[in-house]
């Protein structure tokens, strides 16, 4: 005899939304997963370009300058045009906490009063400062990125900053402090050159 009504049985149909409900799953993981890969790329490209930004404006900035002078974490930069000072340029680190980013502000002052600030935002577990060589005319902006693991937590301790040397790009006494070379890909050094002026 047969069956008089067609149809799926109550197992076929707990199969096929169990099945459902892994393709939509795994469908949904890797469109997260794009997202986030997406966002990094963006974000990747926009922190590039900021550091491109802020090495041409940092150069630019000590070009012009008739002196620099280094002040804890700041460097003031007095700027002419021939005649007399009228504005000085500011560049100040502001260094924040796990999870917040650290921050670079390059202020345009005319004596004590800001005409204009730019923020510049310093990559994640980042420390930036700035060092002098005065014989040669020089200054540096360094930014150690520190290497860190997907709770946070620092994996290599940056050298102390007065075994690295901006200039040379060398670092003093690693084997003393144990550090290992292939950190210094997280290094990174703007360079530039007083030409009008000196320290």
């Amino acid at each position: 005899m047969k069956n008089k009504f067609s149809g799926f049985t109550l197992i076929e149909v707990v199969l096929v939304i169990a099945l459902e409900t892994i393709v939509v799953g795994l469908g949904v993981g890797v469109l997260f997963m794009v997202t986030e890969t997406r966002t990094k790329e963006n974000h990747s490209d926009s922190a590039r370009l900021a550091s491109s930004r802020l090495s041409k404006q940092f150069r630019a900035d000590l070009h012009s300058a008739t002196s620099a002078t280094l002040e804890n974490d700041s460097l003031r930069l007095p700027l002419s045009d021939g005649k007399e000072f009228f504005y000085s340029i500011v560049y100040s680190i502001e260094p924040a906490e796990f999870p917040k980013q650290s921050v670079l502000r390059r202020n345009k002052m005319s004596g004590d009063q800001k005409i204009a600030t730019e923020t510049y935002t310093l990559p994640n577990h980042s420390v930036a400062w700035f060092v002098q060589d005065k014989d040669a005319g020089l200054v540096a902006l360094n930014i150690w990125i520190q290497p860190v693991d997907r709770r946070g937590q620092i994996l290599v301790q940056m050298p102390k900053k007065e075994n690295l040397n901006p200039f040379t790009r060398e670092i003093v006494d690693q084997n003393s402090i144990g550090f290992d070379p292939c950190y210094a890909a997280n290094w990174r050094t703007i360079i530039g050159k007083l030409t009008k002026g000196n320290f």
